[in-house]
């Protein structure tokens, strides 16, 4: 695995080069394997981003004909809910772009979330060989809680170490999440972890220089199994790292 944490003096910086990466990684994708698949996330340090993408001078540098994109989680709510990831990156990026609509793949919500789960599974199954997905890029977040997609603190889909894609309970159980699993996620080529924001700087100082606690600090457990690992800070949430803490490579 190849781990680098990567400081940028604001979040208008991160934001350019995440989207600077994602074209590179589409296109190299496209170049190697004639496709590009990502697992996209949801919230709103991504939202910039898809938006930056569907802008009209990085439309024509990506090859949309070509581009598969999926969701690394979702809430169970309807597509046309407000709390929907589906819904925010179809209206920041999805009805921008000639992507064609047989390669948008949203998580079919209506359904029941296990079986949701299932469906979804079989899915990706369609796309993927081998014991797991093999996703050109995985796009992830971490919560103030030290979770990333929707895998919580000492939730049940922590221990999958089977399935791609599970249904998995919110903390508090009174909703569901549905989500790649970590060894889903880790099977990526290319996973990037955007953090954001001054409320995230001490849960990101404890992950990166704390006691390894996945199970309190979920995102801990993504380390990719054969491929490259970049966070994606800003300089507030980096705020409590040490001095020289900035794109160091392990």
């Amino acid at each position: 695995m190849i781990k680098n944490i990567n400081i940028f003096p604001d979040f208008q910086a991160l934001t350019d080069a995440v989207v600077e990466r994602f074209i590179t990684i589409a296109n190299q994708s496209v170049m190697a394997r004639n496709f590009f698949f990502a697992a996209l996330s949801g919230g709103s340090t991504p939202k910039p981003i898809y938006q930056a993408l569907s802008a009209p001078v990085n439309q024509d540098r990506l090859p949309w004909q070509d581009i598969h994109l999926f969701w690394g989680d979702e809430r169970h709510v309807p597509q046309e809910h407000p709390e929907s990831n589906y819904r925010m990156v179809k209206e920041n990026l999805l009805d921008f772009v000639a992507i064609p609509e047989i390669n948008i793949h949203r998580v079919p919500t209506e359904m029941d979330p296990r079986l949701a789960a299932f469906y979804y599974e079989e899915k990706l199954r369609q796309y993927f060989e081998g014991a797991w997905p093999h996703f050109d890029l995985v796009l992830l977040g971490m919560g103030k809680d030290g979770h990333t997609a929707s895998l919580f603190p000492n939730s049940p889909g922590l221990n999958e170490e089977h399935r791609w894609f599970i249904a998995n309970r919110l903390p508090n159980a009174t909703g569901w999440r549905l989500t790649l699993t970590k060894n889903a996620i880790n099977a990526a080529r290319h996973i990037l972890i955007l953090v954001q924001g001054s409320s995230k700087a001490n849960m990101l100082f404890e992950v990166l220089c704390g006691d390894i606690n996945p199970y309190e600090k979920p995102v801990q457990m993504i380390a990719p199994m054969d491929g490259h690992l970049d966070w994606m800070v800003d300089d507030e949430a980096a705020s409590q790292l040490p001095e020289d803490y900035v794109s160091i490579q392990a």
